[in-house]
C-alpha cells in the first residue's frame, strides 16, 4: 500500500471511530509502512499545529489518560486495532523495543498522572519522559526522565516536575533490558571523508600558525563541515585530540631553546621596530602579503608607524618540516593612498621604493643574525633571505595555543574537547548537548564558564549538575553561567 493511500485509509477509518469533533492529524512513514494519528493543537491566532501520537498502525495506545480524560479510551483502543489491520506485519526489532519501552514507561507514569512518551535519540538509545506545553513556541516538549542507558540524564526536570521517584525507577527497569544502542550505519561518504579531514587538521597544527580553536576554520577540501555524523565528527576530535597529548609529551623532551624559538624571539624584535612579522602567513605567497597588509591597516589605525613586513607561507613552512631552508619574503607594506599612486611613480621615485625596501631587508638580517642565524641574502630588493641554517620547523604549541576568550557555536560543539589544550583560555561559552558535555571537558586555566540553552526550564534544571561537573573538571573555575534567551543566572565558585 502506497504511503498516501495509507494516508486516506487512516483518515477515514479515525473519522469513522473518533468522530469529527477532534482535531488529528495522520502522517506516514514508509520504511517499513507505518502510519500515525495525531491529536493536533491548533493555535487559534496563527493557525500553527502542535501534536502528539495519538495511536499507530503498530496497535498501540499512547495517550491513554488523554484518552480516559476525554471519555474516549475504548474508542482509541478500538481505533488502534483497526489501524494495526489496515497493515498487518511484524514490527521490526526497532519497533519492538518502542513497544516493550512505552508499556514499561506506562506502568511506571500513568499512576502518576502522567501519559508516557517515549522517543528516539540521537546515539541511539530510547528516551522517557513526559510532555509539556510551550504556548510561547506552541509546541509540545519533551520533558526527559530516563534512557535506556539507565540514567536519569536530567535530574533537575524529574525534581521540578515532580517525578524523582518514577524517573529513578525508570532509569532501574530501563538499565536492566540489557538494551544495545541501536544507530543507523555511518553513512559511507562521510565516513570516507575522516581520514582526509583528520590529515588536514594536522598539516595546519604543523604549520604552527592558528590556535587549536581555529584549525577547522582553514582546512579547505576536505571539508570538516561536510561531516554531519555525530560519530564520525567525535572520530575526527578523538585522532586530533590524540595527536596532541603526543606532541605535548614530545614537548617536553625538547631543548630549551630551539631554531624556532629564536625566530619568533627575532620576529618579536622586528615587531617591535614596526614590522608586520608573521609565520606560515595564508598558504601562497600573495596570500602572506594580503595578510602583512591587512595586519599593517590595523595598527596603521591604532597610531603606529609601520617600517615594512616579513614573513614566510605554509608553503615555506611544508618544505622547512623536510629539513629544507625557510625562505623569507620582505619590503615595505603600501598604505591605500601609495596603493593608488603606484603606476604613477617616476623612475627616482620607484628607486627610492626599492632602497628603503632593501634597507627593510638589511634591518630583518641584522636582526637575525643577532638570533644565531646567518642568512643568505643578495642585497637585492626582489630576492628573498634564506634562513641558515637549515632545521626541521617545528613551533611550541604555547606559543601558539593563545586563546584567552572562546565562543562555540551549537553546531560545532564537539570541538569543545579541545578546550584542554588551550592553556590561556579564560572564559569559554558554549551549548551543551548529545555531542559533547560539561563532565567530558577540563581545563586548568579556565575561569568563566557559559552554558547555553534552548528553554530557560533547560537552563533552570542543569545548573545544580554542571555545577557539580564543572568542580571537578575545572579547578581554577570562579564562575559559572547558565543562559537561555533573555533568562541568565550565575554561579560564583
Amino acid at each position: 500500500m502506497e504511503n498516501e493511500e495509507l494516508r486516506g485509509r487512516i483518515r477515514e477509518v479515525a473519522r469513522e471511530v473518533l468522530g469529527e469533533a477532534l482535531s488529528l492529524g495522520v502522517t506516514t512513514w514508509h520504511a517499513p509502512p507505518r502510519g500515525y494519528v495525531n491529536v493536533d493543537e491548533v493555535d487559534p491566532d496563527t493557525g500553527q499545529v502542535a501534536f502528539r501520537t495519538l495511536t499507530s498502525t503498530l496497535g498501540e495506545v499512547h495517550l491513554r489518560l488523554w484518552a480516559k480524560q476525554q471519555g474516549l479510551l475504548e474508542e482509541v483502543e478500538a481505533l488502534a486495532k483497526r489501524l494495526r489491520a489496515l497493515a498487518p506485519r511484524p514490527p521490526s526489532e526497532q519497533e519492538q523495543w518502542e513497544l516493550r519501552v512505552l508499556a514499561l514507561a506506562q506502568e511506571v507514569l500513568e499512576p502518576a498522572g502522567h501519559d508516557a512518551v517515549v522517543e528516539w535519540r540521537g546515539d541511539g538509545h530510547l528516551e522517557v519522559g513526559v510532555h509539556t506545553f510551550d504556548r510561547r513556541e506552541w509546541r509540545f516538549q519533551l520533558e526527559t526522565l530516563a534512557t535506556t542507558r539507565g540514567d536519569v540524564p536530567e535530574p533537575g526536570c524529574a525534581r521540578r516536575l515532580g517525578l524523582e521517584a518514577q524517573a529513578l525507577a525508570l532509569a532501574a527497569k530501563l538499565g536492566a533490558l540489557g538494551f544495545q544502542a541501536m544507530r543507523a550505519p555511518e553513512p559511507e561518504d562521510e565516513a570516507a571523508r575522516v581520514p582526509g579531514v583528520v590529515e588536514a587538521v594536522l598539516e595546519q597544527f604543523e604549520y604552527g600558525h592558528h590556535p587549536l580553536n581555529s584549525l577547522f576554520d582553514y582546512l579547505g577540501m576536505p571539508d570538516w563541515d561536510e561531516i554531519d555524523d555525530d560519530r564520525l565528527r567525535r572520530r575526527v576530535l578523538e585522532q586530533v585530540c590524540a595527536h596532541v597529548r603526543a606532541r605535548a609529551e614530545e614537548e617536553k623532551t625538547w631543548p630549551d631553546v630551539i631554531p624556532a624559538d629564536r625566530l619568533e624571539a627575532a620576529f618579536d624584535v622586528l615587531r617591535a621596530r614596526g614590522f608586520v612579522a608573521e609565520m606560515s602567513a595564508s598558504t601562497t605567497m600573495s596570500g602572506g602579503w594580503e595578510v602583512s597588509r591587512e595586519l599593517a591597516d590595523l595598527r596603521r589605525e591604532q597610531g603606529e608607524t609601520i617600517v615594512g613586513t616579513v614573513f614566510f607561507d605554509q608553503q615555506d613552512a611544508a618544505s622547512a618540516m623536510e629539513g629544507h631552508p625557510l625562505h623569507l619574503a620582505y619590503g615595505l607594506v603600501n598604505d591605500a593612498e601609495d596603493d593608488a599612486r603606484e603606476d604613477e611613480r617616476t623612475e627616482a621615485e620607484d628607486a627610492k621604493v626599492s632602497e628603503d625596501a632593501a634597507a627593510v631587508g638589511r634591518t630583518i638580517v641584522e636582526v637575525l643574525r643577532e638570533h644565531g642565524f646567518t642568512p643568505e641574502w643578495s642585497g637585492d630588493a626582489s630576492s628573498r633571505i634564506t634562513l641558515k641554517p637549515a632545521f626541521v620547523w617545528r613551533r611550541r604549541r604555547a606559543r601558539v595555543d593563545t586563546t584567552e576568550t572562546w565562543s562555540l557555536g551549537e553546531g560545532n560543539r564537539i570541538l569543545a574537547l579541545l578546550v584542554e589544550f588551550l592553556p590561556r583560555l579564560r572564559a569559554f561559552e558554549f551549548f551543551p548537548g548529545d555531542g559533547v558535555g560539561v563532565h567530558e571537558l577540563r581545563s586548568d586555566s579556565l575561569r568563566e564558564l557559559t552554558l547555553c540553552y534552548d528553554r530557560e526550564e533547560a537552563a533552570k534544571d542543569a545548573l545544580a549538575t554542571v555545577v557539580a561537573q564543572a568542580r571537578e573538571r575545572f579547578p581554577a573555575l570562579q564562575s559559572l553561567t547558565v543562559r537561555a534567551g533573555g533568562f541568565e543566572e550565575t554561579v560564583e565558585l
